[in-house]
């Protein structure tokens, strides 16, 4: 409930405090409050999200059926707050199911990040204010990625999921970023092809964890920069949340779900849908996703500098596509099958990747497998046999844990 202000003589307040009811604040006590850790309303604290356009309330709200709140808790005391996306929902025996896509970080340990807290709970708020009781199906703190199942009394509406565009053209602009979809089954897909390229508009979408649990839109649009974050999948909207909005939906404005949502100061890094769903799929059929490894640094082409372009470019005057090695590990997968630093990885098991995040779609897809990797060095086509192993123990918990200037993508 909104604050009244007093009609007294000490109705003033010095410019200095922050009253957290006020919907317009000085830019700079905004911007220090954004970071701190706070789950308020997208639009009480980000100017932005306030007066929505209609279109953006017309998509978040025929989004608004399968948007959850969650909470989580630890004996009586409450652990975390965030949202999630109800994307399968069925009938079994007479009851119904339904499960939800979030963030693992609700069940996350608080002294302990790698492992889940003890005698956790976990209640599910839906848009009709009903609660349900939550199990946990599967986490992996690796990707940030959970699976929580819930009984209701009727049958769920589950997310449209964004038909991301696998078909990768060698001759494909720079800034046309496209991924492989991984779909899951039982789920709506849009028909169209989505294309995830910079400028694409996006609307962030959360559930308030408290009464009347309304839906949260933030608009915003996708972004050519890094996230700086341990788990370079990532892909940035510029829309601002608050942590309560960890674990939602990213929908484009004809209601696909593109992502899932995380935090961060002024944006939203988000994990595109195609691998949120393939981790997923590993925890429901095998209660864990594979962790590939084969010693590589990446970058995609579109994050990488001006000069570092013009001179790959002079150096293989058709590069269009492809993702550039940026570093190779001793004694790793990489190594051992030829793999050079400033190669450009063009292909893998015949198709063509134009974004690290393509190549981590293969990947996820087997292990312990050759794999055929064509690169380009010097303007010469290289096709490699590559063979991935399971990610090391130090490596398991690597996300998201902030690195400072992170801006490529370690395997």
């Amino acid at each position: 409930m909104r604050h009244k202000k007093l009609k007294s003589r000490f109705w003033y307040k010095p410019k200095a405090l922050f009253d957290p009811w006020m919907r317009k604040v000085d830019d700079r006590i905004l911007s220090g409050y954004i970071r701190m850790n706070h789950f308020g309303k997208f639009d009480d604290f980000v100017e932005k999200n306030m007066n929505l356009d209609w279109n953006t309330k017309r998509a978040a709200l025929d989004a608004s059926p399968y948007v959850v709140a969650l909470t989580s808790y630890t004996g009586p005391q409450r652990l975390f707050i965030c949202s999630g996306t109800i994307v399968n929902s069925y009938g079994a025996n007479g009851n119904f199911f339904a499960t939800i896509l979030t963030s693992a970080t609700l069940l996350r340990c608080p002294t302990t990040e790698d492992s889940v807290a003890e005698d956790i709970k976990v209640d599910v708020y839906l848009f009709d204010r009903s609660v349900c009781e939550g199990e946990i199906l599967g986490y992996d703190f690796h990707h940030n990625v959970a699976a929580i199942r819930i009984k209701s009394d009727v049958q769920l509406q589950t997310a449209v999921i964004g038909n991301l565009d696998d078909n990768m053209e060698c001759h494909a602009r720079f800034g046309d970023t496209s991924f492989h979809l991984g779909r899951y089954r039982d789920t709506p897909t849009c028909q169209r092809l989505i294309k995830l390229c910079p400028g694409m508009a996006v609307i962030a979408l959360g559930r308030y964890f408290d009464d009347p649990y309304h839906i949260m839109a933030a608009p915003g649009e996708l972004m050519a920069e890094d996230s700086k974050l341990d788990c370079g999948e990532l892909v940035i909207a510029c829309s601002e949340i608050t942590k309560n909005g960890i674990g939602g939906p990213l929908i484009n404005y004809s209601g696909c779900v593109i992502g899932l949502n995380f935090y961060s100061e002024a944006r939203t890094p988000f994990l595109p849908i195609n691998i949120a769903l393939k981790c997923l799929e590993h925890l429901l059929n095998y209660r864990e996703v594979p962790r590939p490894w084969i010693g590589l640094e990446l970058s995609d082409l579109d994050i990488i500098e001006l000069g570092e372009l013009e001179k790959l470019i002079h150096s293989s005057p058709d590069t269009l596509s492809g993702v550039l090695v940026r570093k190779v590990e001793l004694r790793s997968p990489a190594s051992d099958a030829g793999i050079c630093t400033e190669d450009l990885i063009i292909q893998i098991d015949g198709k063509h990747v134009g974004s690290p995040l393509e190549f981590t779609s293969v990947l996820l897809d087997k292990a312990k497998e050759p794999r055929e990797v064509i690169v380009k060095r010097a303007g010469s086509i290289t096709p490699l046999k590559l063979t991935v192993l399971p990610q090391s123990a130090g490596k398991l918990n690597r996300w998201p844990v902030p690195k400072e200037l992170r801006s490529n993508l370690f395997y």
